[in-house]
């Protein structure tokens, strides 16, 4: 996976157990794209304590992951979801938009959805 896109799953996933701090931190440079100067500055710290901040939330966000595999079940539950709906798009092919049967295809579409929300 990307490293941003790794890093911003791992903040949705586990962002609650950092401190403010790492938050803001986080934050500011993954989802602003701030340089590590520029939240120095807006910190009143060094470019290396900003560095060292993120290098620290990497880790606890990746421990968490280690142990509790959030988003690897999510991925997997998402591929899932995908595959059922294509199913579901087959089913659907050629039965008429008024019948009962397409109906629940359409109910069943929107429950899958909401399971990945």
């Amino acid at each position: 996976m990307e490293k941003v896109f790794l890093a911003t799953m791992l903040y949705d996933f586990y962002g609650e157990f950092l401190t403010e701090k790492q938050k803001d931190v986080f934050e500011k440079h993954f989802l602003e794209d701030l340089s590590l100067n520029e939240i120095g500055y807006e910190q009143g710290i060094t470019r290396q304590a900003v560095m060292d901040t993120i290098k620290r939330s990497e880790k606890i966000l990746l421990r968490y992951e280690q142990k509790l595999h959030l988003i690897d079940k999510f991925i997997l539950r998402k591929d899932k979801v995908g595959k059922i709906m294509s199913k579901l798009d087959e089913l659907s092919c050629g039965v008429s938009e008024n019948s009962k049967f397409f109906d629940d295809i359409a109910v069943i579409k929107k429950m899958l959805s909401e399971i990945l929300d």
